[in-house]
């Protein structure tokens, strides 16, 4: 009963967040493939059942939204279900979307939904509906000063091939409940948007696409191989762009010379699918990585290479980038000068890769998926164990 009732009082007390002025933050945050919602001292998840939860990095407790007495978490009735698709908190509300997508006059419209509810995920009402958009889960964003920006998919353009899908980088602002920027960016088989982080004011995005069909052919044979290969390279697209938070201008920006030109000679080998260039933008610096090195450029501007040190799936946090946590030893980079620190986690408790998911207290929270139970669980570290 009490981890039940937990969250009804631990989000209306993180929701007051920022010094007690509008109860949402400025300081804009990416969420992962997870769709994982930070907010002040916590985050928002959905777990295998698509129920949502709150995990307080303060007290290490895990909710799931829900206020019902008794209830058994197993089906619709309860609150936890059916806010799958980025939820989001924002003045003691919380906000998702729900596809909607249907036919007119016998052709197939995208169009998604969005709905508001209680803090304890009751009391539902639809506010909007975003026409000629489809929005999935399990995709990047990026959320700041109330608004939360996403990939906008029309999966039914008028006169398109089968398969072929128009991309929009849309921005949501949920205090004045209206859809701010719908600006299409790129069209073709496939479209995503990986958001990067915002510095300066600006929110950096890796846009990629394929702008025709690959001819793949079966097999295994090495040949069969590099022509699918090539094949691949051939049609992938990948566009490196800003969205200014102020002005919505789109621009372009460049990928560092010496993480460019490391990446580049990879890609002429036509036997590899080299990954773009992607970056991190948290804390002042940018990360970048093309899935084999690392670029760091820290506060000061000072540039620092780490060859053969794949940082695309790292956690930053507090000043560190930090690989897959387990037990034993660890190791994570600084990002002001990029050394190596290595530590020590003694316990059972993260018995396969965990991830650094916030800082909050003086502790690192650590996130692992428990295999023998098969929940998503939290286990606090203090920041001296890097020192």
């Amino acid at each position: 009963m009490k981890k039940l009732l937990f969250i009804a009082a631990a989000l209306p007390v993180l929701l007051a967040g920022c010094d007690e002025k509008p109860k949402y933050c400025s300081a804009y945050f990416i969420t992962d493939y997870n769709d994982r919602f930070r907010y002040q001292s916590g985050e928002l998840y959905t777990d295998d059942m698509t129920r949502l939860h709150f995990c307080d990095f303060l007290t290490v407790k895990d909710a799931l939204i829900c206020p019902k007495p008794n209830c058994t978490h197993s089906g619709e009735s309860c609150p936890a279900f059916g806010m799958s698709v980025h939820p989001t908190a924002v003045d003691g509300s919380i906000y998702f979307f729900e596809d909607s997508s249907h036919y007119e006059d016998g052709r197939a419209v995208s169009s998604t939904d969005i709905y508001k509810a209680a803090i304890d995920g009751t009391g539902r009402t639809k506010i909007d509906t975003l026409d000629g958009l489809t929005v999935f889960e399990s995709t990047s964003t990026a959320f700041g000063n109330g608004v939360l920006y996403f990939a906008g998919s029309d999966m039914f353009p008028e006169n398109a091939p089968d398969g072929f899908i128009k991309t929009y980088l849309c921005g949501y602002d949920f205090i004045n409940r209206k859809l701010i920027l719908n600006e299409p960016v790129c069209e073709g088989y496939g479209g995503n948007i990986t958001f990067c982080g915002e510095l300066g004011g600006e929110i950096y995005l890796v846009i990629t696409y394929r702008d025709g069909r690959a001819d793949i052919q079966r097999g295994d044979s090495e040949e069969i191989k590099r022509h699918n290969a090539e094949e691949m390279k051939r049609v992938s697209k990948c566009e490196h762009k800003k969205l200014n938070v102020k002005t919505l201008e789109i621009t372009d920006w460049e990928i560092p010379e010496k993480i460019a030109e490391a990446n580049a000679k990879r890609a002429e080998d036509p036997n590899l699918a080299v990954p773009p260039v992607f970056a991190q933008a948290k804390g002042g610096a940018l990360v970048y990585s093309d899935g084999t090195d690392t670029l760091i450029v820290n506060q000061s501007g000072r540039e620092i290479f780490l060859k053969g040190y794949d940082s695309s799936d790292c956690a930053i946090e507090n000043g560190y980038i930090f690989g897959p946590i387990s037990d034993g030893e660890c190791k994570a980079r600084r990002i002001s000068d990029g050394k190596e620190v290595r530590f020590n986690i003694e316990t059972e408790n993260i018995s396969c890769d965990g991830y650094v998911a916030g800082y909050a207290d003086g502790r690192y929270i650590i996130r692992y998926y428990n295999a023998k139970t098969q929940t998503t669980e939290y286990f606090p570290i203090a920041d001296g164990i890097l020192k």
